[in-house]
């Protein structure tokens, strides 16, 4: 497996240009997509407090629209790659300002399903 470590001030941090107030509807969860990056299924473990359901993902481009910020990242460069090359288990660790907690991103391939899963989940900072 190979793990990416960004700190919040790295400029390669693909988490690096989504504002403060944005990091806390960020679609934590598991998130399963097809060869072309659509979402084929989801589960959103932390939906936005207050606020009216979000629009189902099912069928979106998970890099162009649902998570535009990772779109133009390493992290759409190794799905892309793990997609052609038919072998994906990355990790991203990466440090969010202001926050007491980082986001790790794993992309992993399903080869039985045919799929691939984006696992995003909060990590609390230690120290």
């Amino acid at each position: 497996m190979t793990v990416f470590a960004y700190d919040e001030a790295d400029p390669d941090n693909p988490l690096s240009q989504v504002g403060a107030e944005d990091i806390p509807r960020l679609p934590f969860g598991a998130v399963e997509l097809d060869r072309s990056g659509k979402v084929v299924a989801y589960n959103d473990t932390e939906p936005d407090e207050g606020a009216a359901l979000r629009a189902p993902l099912v069928g979106r481009d998970f890099f162009g629209e649902v998570a535009r910020w990772a779109g133009a990242s390493a992290i759409a460069a190794e799905f892309q790659r793990g997609v052609a090359t038919n072998d994906l288990n990355v990790v991203f660790d990466c440090g969010v300002g202001r926050r007491d907690y980082k986001v790790r991103v794993h992309l992993k391939i399903s080869p039985i399903l045919g799929t691939y899963w984006i696992f995003i989940k909060k990590l609390r900072r230690t120290a």
